[in-house]
């Protein structure tokens, strides 16, 4: 799953809870701006069916390599256990011939399981992780580097240095000690953690207005704006004040969910149920299509589009009193700190990079995003097991949230049925879906479009150093779904403005702490991003 969030400062001439909502209404309406376009029913060739064998078989095969990763430590506890007890046996009944065949072949069969269990554990390279405490892990060394470690890594500037100094404790995160490994640490949290603890949060709906922009972004992205009320779309932005109403002294957060997600994520739940706790409000885009949002055009989700969020952020600059981007100059008076999740930190990395000084924002923070997708594409342990293991249920989530509600449009670009069925993996969906549809060559060319470093090349890290604010990349080594490489960590020093935090566990938007992990959910991230955003927006500085 991919989540943003923006933070924004108050601004210099204090609001009231009215003046804000009239100024979001100016350039935000309640109800969605334009024709609802009519339900189009798919035609028999058009009608993705998610219960086909096609479809159902990769998420099943994916599961059961799922659960014997998770099982086989048990597993090898188990047998070599039985084994043991069963050799002192034998042993003890040597004088027995009808007794000691028997005992001999099953500790034969078990010590053979055992074995089993062993080879795999020995290549699990996130076991091995684990296990070592990170000394004989494979983790993050894809890219021909040497053993990379945990820390916080950035230019040595006044800046990053102060920053460092406020946030480099939470590299010594220590996980709850019964989740073994990456696997645990990603799931368990979604499993624990359910998104109703804490009420309902309240949210109000607008929408705002953005161009078509068709595929490729480009590095002109961030600045396309709505021109043609004919062809243009709008996304949605659920916002939900304090209790009290808007709080001018108060920052606000602007959050991009997940790859699958909206803005009833329980990760985005929980930080819309803190923050306005303390006074601020929070705002959730959801991203084109998502939470069944129309998109009436040919132009649907992907992962390299940046001018919706370059419209949310114009929208809330403008309503806090602030300067939109479009309006010339930099931004006065209201700026913003993005938080991105997942598939959301992609986005909101991207968008910084290449929006350079007109990004709007004092800075962003990323969790378990990627600053270059394709080196998810390297031949490495972990990321065959990403493939393999948890590609598959994520791209079967991506076939039910935006392929099947889009399929009749899919079609008139030759997508058909069959491509979809055949893709396997969210790489396969890339390369074959989402390549074809928005007119990329190769899928090479989609992710470096979507990431804020490119390929990782010299052009790659050219595109990063356009940070212009702070850029705080968050990721756990490891993480089994986005793999350490995608992080770029031996290149960061390169950039003057963006910096790594790097944990050795904590598995993808996971980071589960305590005993009872429960009571603590998502904190470390919030905590994180709460951190970061009062580090970057204090005067002292920028």
């Amino acid at each position: 799953k991919i989540v943003i969030i923006i933070m924004a400062q108050p601004p210099s001439v204090s609001l009231t809870h009215d003046a804000v909502l009239q100024r979001l209404e100016q350039v935000a309406s309640k109800e969605y701006p334009y024709h609802v376009p009519p339900f189009v029913k798919p035609t028999k060739d058009q009608r993705v069916n998610l219960k086909s064998t096609a479809n159902l078989l990769p998420v099943l095969q994916s599961l059961v390599q799922f659960l014997w990763n998770l099982a086989c430590p048990f597993l090898f506890v188990f047998f070599a256990s039985l084994s043991g007890y069963l050799y002192w046996t034998s042993d003890n009944h040597k004088t027995e011939e009808t007794t000691t065949p028997l005992l001999s072949r099953a500790l034969s069969i078990f010590l053979t399981l055992a074995a089993i269990c062993c080879m795999q554990l020995v290549c699990d390279p996130f076991f091995m992780h684990f296990l070592s405490g990170g000394a004989l892990s494979v983790l993050g060394t894809g890219n021909g580097t040497s053993h990379p470690q945990p820390g916080f890594l950035c230019r040595d500037s006044p800046r990053n240095q102060q920053i460092k100094k406020q946030l480099g404790h939470f590299v010594n995160y220590q996980p709850t000690p019964y989740l073994w490994g990456g696997y645990w640490l990603t799931i368990m949290p979604f499993l624990l953690f359910k998104g109703s603890k804490g009420g309902k949060v309240a949210y109000q709906r607008f929408w705002v207005q953005v161009p078509t922009a068709p595929a490729p972004d480009g590095n002109d992205g961030p600045s396309k704006s709505p021109a043609n009320k004919d062809t243009d779309e709008a996304v949605a932005l659920d916002i939900v004040f304090p209790k009290e109403g808007y709080q001018s002294d108060k920052p606000t957060f602007l959050v991009l969910h997940g790859l699958n997600g909206g803005s009833t994520e329980p990760y985005v739940l929980d930080l819309a149920r803190q923050a306005t706790k303390k006074g601020h409000t929070v705002a959730v885009m959801v991203n084109r299509g998502l939470m069944k949002t129309p998109v009436r055009g040919m132009d649907t989700f992907h992962g390299a589009r940046t001018s919706d969020v370059g419209c949310a952020v114009d929208a809330l600059l403008y309503a806090l009193g602030g300067e939109r981007r479009r309006d010339g100059g930099t931004p006065q008076n209201a700026s913003i700190v993005m938080v991105g999740f997942s598939m959301g930190a992609i986005i909101a990395a991207n968008y910084t990079a290449k929006s350079k000084e007109q990004s709007g924002l004092a800075g962003a923070v990323c969790f378990s995003g990627t600053l270059c997708s394709e080196k998810m594409l390297l031949p490495s342990p972990a990321a065959s097991r990403s493939l393999s293991v948890w590609q598959p249920l994520l791209a079967y989530g991506l076939k039910a949230t935006i392929i099947k509600p889009s399929m009749p449009k899919f079609t008139q670009r030759g997508v058909t049925v069959a491509d979809v069925e055949d893709a396997k993996t969210v790489m396969d969906i890339d390369r074959e879906l989402v390549c074809k549809y928005h007119g990329y060559a190769k899928v090479q060319d989609y992710y470096e479009d979507m990431s804020a470093g490119g390929r990782g090349d010299e052009k790659g890290i050219a595109r990063l150093k356009g940070a212009k604010v702070p850029l705080l990349a968050v990721h756990a080594m490891d993480d089994p779904i986005a793999v350490y490489e995608v992080v770029l960590a031996e290149r960061i020093h390169e950039t003057e403005n963006v910096m790594l935090l790097a944990t050795k566990h904590g598995g993808h938007i996971g980071w589960p702490q305590g005993i009872s992990p429960s009571k603590n959910r998502w904190n470390f991230m919030m905590d994180v991003a709460m951190k970061f955003a009062n580090v970057v927006g204090a005067k002292e500085s920028k």
